[in-house]
């Protein structure tokens, strides 16, 4: 898909049936209420009282958006983002763009321009979270973007929450304070879901967000020089913020409460780095984007563009550890921090190893507890999840704990005390057990059988007749019941079963050989003729003398 303007981004949301429009004239204040009403589609407020922008929430809010974005099934979203991620597109730089049709800079510099509202009763200010933040190494002068949300402090300052260690935006700042200097950074208010998803997808640090960003879109990005500060942003911006990030200053300026997608407050009231902003650049009636988080629907929020960048993340680590991993789905209702695996074992220490890359490979520091699942088990469909969890895990034998491990720093179970932003992590085996001391067609799925009409025509047999070619049928092999019906196919069902009460009494059943693990065959009990067998096999068909 080429690279869209937010305008072209809503319009092809309505057309697929994914956002609702509010022709109602809204105060800034009613916005809040707007998202909790629309949980599981996007909403676009096209008049807000006394603002010129209209505004857009909700609009990569679950799966479904971001298949429906990448062009594929749900399940294949993540391995999408895989491919997307391994190609470099180098972008292209244009002379203008929609967001430069106003400029403020200096004195006019005033973000009361930009709508604003408290979301959650106990925020600490009014913020903008749908803030993709741009920034360059000041060592290599690499580029590099991601989501950190910024709270009002003043018309032309803003707080951004940096707390989480390992994000890069953080570490740039961290550099450029050790040369003495301050950091510039842009942030981008606006955009479709590809370009949320490719600044979500982890790389390492000497890859350019930006020739990521082509690849999603299949051709070059296309770019445009700020105002004020040395760096490039995506044409197809809405509105930016020139910002001089004070780093020099460090992490000491208030920041939060803010109700988390957690849908609590955990964090508490945080100490952050501040930013000046020193212009903002804007379309004229544009859209300004905010992300929905928290609230009464969590598992229904913008934040949830977590979930399938976190797949992307475990899929491609799963596969790059050799393991022969097939879907991998992170839940709405885990809120990023549950995900499961479906892979295909190999060894005996398959599943254990998923688990250990699962809670330690994601960019995001996520998930805190990671499920490994069989090839038959459709991780897509929350019943067959509990399922095997309750039939397919021993507590003792099939738990993974990783202590002090990096997570977000919202979570609420994170100690005061503690480091910032480590917890404990869990992995759970869900897989048929490796081994030939289990009896491994204990694990055999359980179907629905259905004869089925004999092939041509059936000439009728006498009960006799049937008894008689049924001890033939049985002693020359072992037998399932199954085989039974299906060699008398098409006889009537009373004279089978009354022919086999004949020769019930000389009977009995045959432990089948234990089955190679993870390889289902069909029929699990047999009777047989009482010859010299294997110790596996016993109770045999017997001759009367």
């Amino acid at each position: 898909m080429p690279q869209q303007s937010l305008t072209e981004f809503v319009d092809a949301m309505e057309a697929a049936g994914l956002l609702v429009r509010v022709t109602d004239e809204k105060r800034v204040d009613e916005l809040p209420q707007v998202m909790e009403d629309h949980p599981e589609t996007a909403v676009l407020v096209e008049k807000i009282t006394g603002c010129e922008f209209q505004f857009l929430a909700n609009a990569y809010s679950n799966q479904d958006q971001y298949a429906w974005a990448m062009g594929c099934t749900k399940a294949e979203t993540g391995q999408k983002m895989v491919a997307a991620s391994e190609g470099r597109v180098k972008p292209v730089v244009v002379d203008t763009a929609p967001c430069k049709e106003v400029i403020l800079t200096g004195d006019d510099v005033d973000l009361t321009v930009l709508p604003m509202f408290l979301h959650h009763e106990r925020d600490g200010q009014s913020y903008t979270d749908d803030n993709l933040v741009i920034s360059k190494d000041p060592e290599t002068g690499v580029y590099d973007w991601g989501f950190y949300r910024s709270m009002y402090r003043a018309k032309n300052e803003r707080a951004f929450d940096m707390t989480c260690t390992s994000h890069r935006a953080r570490i740039n700042a961290q550099k450029a304070a050790a040369m003495g200097k301050n950091l510039e950074i842009a942030v981008v208010i606006g955009g479709p879901i590809l370009d949320k998803l490719a600044a979500l997808k982890g790389f390492p640090p000497d890859v350019d967000d930006f020739e990521v960003l082509g690849s999603f879109y299949g051709e070059p990005a296309k770019l445009v020089k700020c105002e004020t500060i040395d760096l490039m942003v995506p044409a197809n911006a809405e509105v930016v913020l020139e910002c001089e990030l004070m780093a020099t200053e460090g992490w000491v300026h208030d920041e939060a409460p803010f109700g988390e997608f957690t849908g609590m407050y955990g964090g508490g009231l945080k100490h952050n780095v501040r930013a000046i902003v020193k212009a903002i650049t804007y379309r004229k009636g544009g859209i300004f984007q905010y992300a929905t988080i928290g609230g009464h629907h969590p598992w229904f929020t913008d934040n949830m563009l977590q979930l399938p960048a976190m797949e992307a993340d475990l899929f491609g680590a799963l596969k790059n550890s050799a393991l022969d991993v097939l879907e991998v789905r992170a839940d709405p209702g885990g809120l990023s921090n549950i995900a499961y695996a479906k892979i295909r074992k190999q060894g005996a220490g398959d599943a254990k190893q998923a688990l250990a890359v699962m809670l330690g490979a994601s960019k995001m520091a996520i998930p805190k507890l990671a499920y490994v699942f069989d090839e038959d088990v459709d991780i897509w469909d929350d019943h067959q999840i509990k399922w095997a969890m309750a039939f397919r895990f021993d507590p003792v034998r099939d738990t993974v704990i990783l202590p002090q491990m990096n997570t977000m720093t919202v979570d609420p179970m994170i100690a005061k005390n503690d480091p910032p932003a480590t917890i404990s992590k869990i992995g759970f085996d869900c897989t048929i057990p490796w081994g030939d001391q289990w009896t491994q067609s204990d694990f055999q799925r359980s179907a629905a059988y259905v004869l089925g009409e004999p092939e041509g025509e059936v000439t009728a047999m006498s009960e006799d007749e049937i008894t008689t070619e049924m001890e033939s049928f049985i002693t020359a092999a072992p037998r399932s019941w199954k085989d039974i019906l299906e060699h008398f196919r098409g006889q009537h069902y009373r004279d089978v079963y009354r022919a086999f009460s004949t020769l019930r009494p000389r009977l009995g059943r045959v432990v089948e050989p234990p089955f190679f693990p993870y390889t289902f065959n069909e029929g699990s009990d047999f009777v047989g003729e009482l010859t010299p067998a294997p110790p596996a096999r016993v109770d045999r068909l017997h001759h009367e003398s």
